[in-house]
């Protein structure tokens, strides 16, 4: 798995993923009398994922702090199907294990949320 341009080696594969998958794009709005329904059909970009990990060295946190911090659309190369998203990551947060020894340092706890712009293709 690729985020940006950190490389997480698979020792370090998510938990938890949601799967990058279509989501239908529905709206209600109720009327004095009814009801309006609008529907988009099934879209990909604005789905919102979510990646979890129990725990990484402080070392891999902070190369991906660097990504989301600088704000910017990366591709994240998920591994799941062999595909690659156009995302932007909206949060990045975890708990830090400190034992003193700066050496040692591991994030606990770790979530990254992110939100598909598109897949990339070619």
């Amino acid at each position: 798995m690729q985020i940006g341009s950190v490389v997480l080696p698979d020792k370090y594969t998510p938990l938890d993923c949601t799967y990058p998958r279509p989501q239908r794009s529905i709206a209600v709005a109720r009327t004095y009398t009814s009801v309006a329904v609008f529907d988009w059909g099934a879209l990909l970009p604005g789905k919102e994922i979510s990646l979890k990990w129990r725990s990484m060295t402080k070392a891999l946190f902070d190369s991906l702090d660097v990504v989301y911090q600088a704000g910017a659309v990366v591709n994240w190369v998920s591994g799941i199907n062999a595909k690659t998203y156009s995302v932007k990551i909206t949060s990045f947060d975890g708990t830090l294990l400190f034992k003193g020894d700066s050496s040692v340092e591991y994030m606990l706890d770790i979530t990254m949320t992110m939100v598909i712009i598109a897949e990339v293709t070619g």
